[in-house]
């Protein structure tokens, strides 16, 4: 697929996106106590941006493979590695419901 506008707006939209979150959190890591008592929803926040940047790249890539296969986030790569023509599984993964693990950051 090659690289078409609509997927290159979106790309940079959710760059955008990825940079707000990250702003917001570090505003909030500014206020030591407020930090020391919601880390893990400041790494919840963190995690936002960094998917969004995950993504942001495999559009700005017209959803290469080569792309794909750069994401280093277990979370991510998990539910991608399914649309992989030479992965093993790969049905297993493209019907991954999406439950990696990370609703335990709000148990």
């Amino acid at each position: 697929m090659h690289h078409e506008p609509k997927f290159l707006a979106m790309a940079e939209v959710l760059n955008e996106l990825g940079s707000e979150v990250e702003a917001l959190g570090e505003v909030f890591c500014r206020d030591a106590g407020f930090a020391g008592r919601h880390m893990r929803e400041l790494q919840a926040i963190d995690l936002i941006a960094q998917k969004q940047r995950v993504l942001a790249a495999i559009l700005a890539a017209g959803f290469s493979e080569q792309e794909m296969r750069r994401i280093s986030l277990d979370a991510l790569r998990s539910r991608f590695c399914g649309f992989l023509e030479d992965e093993t599984g790969a049905g297993e993964a493209a019907a991954d419901t999406g439950n990696t693990g990370e609703a335990s950051l709000w148990d």
